[in-house]
């Protein structure tokens, strides 16, 4: 076994890599065992851990890499996290099985587990904050765009980079840490890698590049490595690093596909997370076979099914068109791209007129953000009308894109940054409304240490949603980095 880890080229990161694949492969598929499923959440989390400390938060804000600090920040920023755990314990505590007692004894101290998390947290990223105070930056760094290289010597300048050094900390737990500690090592960890694999073996081999000159998963680890560097590098520049924020910001709307399109799809919905949804998460199959009921014809059955092919399509392409949009923008070498101006107009016709998708803020207790759900066709007595404007706008956009293809695709990615501020709208109101409410419960009950520091990070998220939907359009409508 050893010899053949070592002809493979796998080490430990690869082993652990290909096991995390195989049980998240397991857990997509929803054949996974209760018990096993929470041990995969452990790795996964583990594993979030791992990466950010081997990512070396201390490289990436002051430009060189100190373990210990490294070590701190990881471990503050897993306890901030607490109360995201103990979210998750309630969505499957009454399908724990033998984990039900120790499950259970939690939930009756979550208060005050949740506020000494907090507090262990943010006084340790304090404590690092005060000890780094004293270092030399080395550019590029994060901090490098606001400060100089040199240490601070006066006490203005120390409190100013305390200030400073805290607020970055912050800022990167609640904008990076947060969502990949809940997307990648709770929610959508197995579509996420599922698509992941798709591309890989769809795109990367399809395109000849063979799998026998070195291991697949060392591919994937390089891979994954070098998109990383580049990345990171865009936080070092004011010039670039309105392209990282408006990155993050696409990154959103490519995690809801892992969240509900691909669920809705293929009908594999996770129930611990679903159940906290509340009403409105149905698979398009059901909708369909119900709709098909109730159809008068084979005609209308027809148009019930086009129907839902343009919604899925058009949903696919407004998820997907800002990531695309923002590879435009953020590579060198413009990517091609084909000729679906008039497929996108199209769908995206029959997308409004006959929407079998709905987005609101989320209606739930325990989870926030925004929202999809799942409805029947409203109306299938005019599906053929609708269809027939849909091929006639289609038509029309196609024609249009043949004569200028720049201006049609300005167009496209006009449309496309519209549903990412609708989206943005529904998934800040509900941030919003959690924040406002927590807050002001909080500092009635006298506990302003917490208070205080919600408000820093409802200032954060104010900065981040509101500035980088900004952003995302200077850099795509006023630079014209799209074209």
């Amino acid at each position: 076994m050893l010899s053949f880890i070592k002809k493979a080229e796998v080490g430990l990161e690869e082993f652990l890599l290909l096991f995390l694949i195989l049980i998240e492969t397991l857990d997509f598929f929803t054949v996974i065992p209760a018990q096993v499923e929470y041990i995969e959440k452990i790795l996964a989390i583990l594993a979030i851990c791992y990466l950010f400390y081997r990512a070396s938060i201390t490289k990436i804000i002051f430009g060189f890499k100190e373990g210990i600090y490294d070590l701190l920040i990881v471990v503050a920023y897993l306890t901030l996290s607490i109360k995201t755990m103990i979210g998750f314990i309630i969505s499957v505590v009454h399908e724990s099985g033998i984990l039900k007692s120790f499950y259970t004894l939690i939930l009756s101290n979550a208060g005050v587990i949740e506020t000494v998390g907090f507090w262990i947290g943010s006084i340790i990223l304090l404590v690092v904050s005060a000890l780094l105070v004293q270092e030399h930056l080395r550019r590029p760094c994060v901090l490098g765009i606001i400060h100089e290289d040199k240490a601070a010597k006066t006490l203005t300048q120390k409190m100013v980079r305390f200030m400073s050094i805290y607020l970055i900390l912050l800022s990167a737990y609640l904008i990076v840490f947060t969502f990949a500690f809940e997307w990648l090592g709770l929610t959508v960890d197995a579509p996420i890698l599922m698509i992941i694999l798709f591309f890989y073996l769809f795109v990367i081999v399809k395109r000849g590049k063979s799998m026998h000159t070195e291991s697949f998963l060392k591919k994937v680890s390089e891979s994954s490595e070098g998109f990383y560097g580049r990345f990171v590098s865009l936080f070092h520049s004011k010039k670039t690093i309105t392209i990282a924020i408006a990155g993050l910001l696409a990154l959103h709307l490519l995690v809801e596909i892992g969240h509900f399109i691909i669920p809705y799809t293929t009908g594999l919905l996770y129930p611990w997370y679903f159940h906290q949804l509340g009403a409105g998460h149905v698979p398009l199959a059901t909708h369909m076979v119900a709709d098909f009921a109730s159809a008068s014809g084979i005609a209308t059955q027809a148009g019930i099914m086009l129907i839902y092919i343009f919604n899925l399509l058009a949903i696919l392409m407004l998820f997907f068109g800002p990531a695309y949009l923002w590879t435009r923008f953020y590579m060198k070498k413009k990517t091609p791209i084909p000729n679906l101006v008039g497929l996108f107009f199209g769908s995206v016709t029959v997308f409004f007129l006959k929407p079998v998708f709905r987005m609101a803020s989320v209606e739930s207790e325990t989870l926030i953000g925004a929202d999809i759900t799942t409805q029947a066709i409203p109306g299938t007595g005019n599906i053929w009308l609708v269809l027939l404007a849909a091929a006639l706008i289609m038509g029309i956009f196609h024609f249009l894109s043949k004569k200028s293809f720049v201006k049609s695709l300005k167009l496209v990615f006009a449309v496309v940054l519209i549903y990412l501020g609708m989206y943005l709208y529904y998934f800040f109101t509900d941030v919003a409304r959690y924040y406002m409410q927590t807050i002001s419960m909080l500092a009635q009950a006298g506990r302003y240490f917490i208070a205080a520091h919600l408000l820093i990070f409802f200032t954060i998220t104010i900065v981040f949603y509101i500035g980088g939907y900004l952003m995302f359009i200077y850099e795509a409508h006023v630079k014209n980095r799209h074209l």
